[in-house]
């Protein structure tokens, strides 16, 4: 009986691999992402796939197993979008899809060219790998107008000494020392079961090179978080309106929508707060167009005696020939709106404007959308006047946040503090918050500044420079808070190796993934 189940396992390891693959992968892929958050999943979700990879399956076969898996992972890990479009949700999760094809096919070819019983085969292929997720990730940044939700980066924001090279690398180096361990322990698996069979002893310089790499970009600089200096730096008041969607825009609920944010706001006085932060386009009117919204806002500014910073749309121009914005404007006491305001440069397509909209005027039936939001055409910082300083805010609307270049140009402009106005009520009681979270960690890491966000239902709270989450409120409840928002001196007016050098590590995987491909038929014998 062992003996049959020994041999029938044997003539079937192939498709027994492949069972495991298209199950266990996305399986690990979407647990290691909120709401389930399992980040140590993402040490291995890739093992079965690779293992698999061990038999050398048809290129056609591998792209098409590759776009099954990432489709069916995305459906899952954006369902959340089918509050707004299940059409939409599908075509998206496909897209993400053949992402992951792509590098499924692409990673297998290298895996070809690297087959041989040399002792360095597989270093080629296991680094090709982790350079060649990274260049997707970055090409979905920007390819059709960019969509980098959840990179892999973002499994561990819970673990914050995985993510300290950030503020070196950018946060893409995280992503690839996850795909190297990956295959690091694909590797040693693969090379156990061949001493199994042979009682042939050798090393897997694989899974040692990606360990050293793991540790080194963790353990060994863990220093960049030790030592802290902090200062109390000032007291922030929130306020989450939790308004419905459905209710946003209703003439019927203007009223109400008015009253609770003015309860909630004048609520926090007794506080002293420093200032009061409100979510994305929070109001039902523009707040620079000289008509009551302006007033009223300069009212509770004035009552409270500190500045508001207001989600809401802002127009341009004159009647007839407006503008429309989706902004961040400062409310002063007394004097009402500061001169300048941030306008959202990196618009949701469909959801805020259509694109190449005189190409298909037959869209506007589908996309009910009566006007184009303009984008901004640059980062605007607003001044927060304290006591004895001056911080500057550099704020990020909606899912810019998903976006490391906006939150960057943001502090190389001089930004002490990024603040994220949003609005997730679009997709219900979900994980759409909790994964729009993790990318403001990674953002308060990569450019060492604090993150302040406002959601209108969640998720409302403050990260530190070091990716901890230090306040927040429960989401999906009419709230409001003070947070005591505090800072490491060391990184006052300084900035990170990343936010002076952008992207390099991303162009430094562009150079090793071709490297890798050149280099590892050379390998395969040696």
């Amino acid at each position: 009986m062992v003996t049959r189940l020994a041999e029938w396992f044997e003539s079937h390891n192939q498709s027994i691999a492949f069972a495991l693959a298209c199950l266990l992968t996305p399986f690990f892929y979407i647990v290691s992402f909120p709401p389930f958050e399992v980040n140590e999943a993402a040490y291995v979700f890739l093992v079965p796939f690779v293992v698999w990879l061990s038999f050398v399956p048809r290129s056609r076969t591998v792209f098409l197993s590759g776009l099954g898996i990432g489709w069916g992972s995305w459906i899952v890990l954006i369902f959340w979008l089918h509050n707004v479009t299940w059409a939409g949700m599908i075509m998206l999760a496909g897209i993400m899809g053949l992402h992951f094809a792509v590098w499924a096919w692409a990673v297998a070819a290298i895996a070809r060219r690297a087959k041989g019983k040399g002792l360095w085969s597989g270093v080629p292929l296991a680094i090709g790998a982790g350079a060649l997720w990274v260049v997707i990730e970055h090409i979905r940044t920007h390819i059709f107008t960019g969509f980098p939700w959840l990179p892999l980066s973002a499994s561990q924001v819970n673990e914050p000494i995985m993510l300290q090279s950030a503020s070196v690398f950018g946060s893409w180096v995280v992503s690839f020392a996850l795909v190297l361990l990956n295959f690091g322990i694909a590797a040693y698996l693969i090379r156990l079961v061949e001493y199994a069979r042979t009682r042939k002893r050798g090393i897997c310089p694989e899974f040692y090179i990606a360990l050293s790499f793991v540790v080194g970009i963790s353990f060994l600089l863990l220093r960049l978080s030790s030592g802290q200096e902090r200062e109390d730096t000032f007291r922030a008041a929130v306020v989450q309106p939790n308004v419905p969607q459905d209710q946003k825009w209703d003439a019927e609920a203007e009223r109400k929508i008015l009253s609770d944010l003015e309860r909630y706001t004048l609520g926090m006085k007794g506080a002293r707060p420093a200032a009061v932060f409100w979510p994305e386009t929070v109001l039902p009117y523009p707040l620079n167009d000289d008509g009551p919204m302006e007033s009223w806002g300069t009212r509770l500014a004035t009552q409270l005696g500190v500045p508001i910073f207001a989600g809401a749309l802002g127009i341009e121009g004159e009647a007839g020939n407006r503008d429309w914005f989706n902004s961040v404007f400062q409310i002063r006491p007394e004097y009402g709106l500061f001169p300048l305001y941030y306008s959202k440069q990196h618009l949701v397509p469909f959801g805020e404007y259509i694109p190449l909209r005189s190409l298909w005027p037959w869209m506007e039936k589908v996309v009910p959308i009566n006007g184009d939001i303009l984008p901004g055409e640059k980062t605007q910082l607003l001044p927060l006047h304290l006591e004895d300083t001056t911080l500057r805010v550099g704020s990020l609307i909606c899912f810019e946040d998903v976006f490391p270049a906006i939150a960057r140009e943001a502090v190389k402009e001089g930004a002490s503090l990024l603040y994220v106005a949003t609005n997730s009520a679009w997709y219900g009681k979900s994980s759409a918050a909790a994964q729009h979270r993790s990318h403001s960690v990674l953002r308060a890491v990569e450019t060492r500044r604090p993150v302040l966000r406002v959601g209108n239902d969640g998720w409302t709270g403050w990260i530190d420079e070091y990716g901890s989450i230090k306040g927040a409120i429960e989401p999906w409840v009419q709230s409001s808070a003070t947070l005591e928002i505090t800072r490491d001196r060391r990184w006052i007016g300084k900035e990170t190796f990343y936010v002076k050098h952008g992207d390099w590590f991303v162009w430094l995987c562009w150079g090793l993934l071709a490297a890798c491909w050149f280099v590892a038929p050379k390998l395969r014998e040696s």
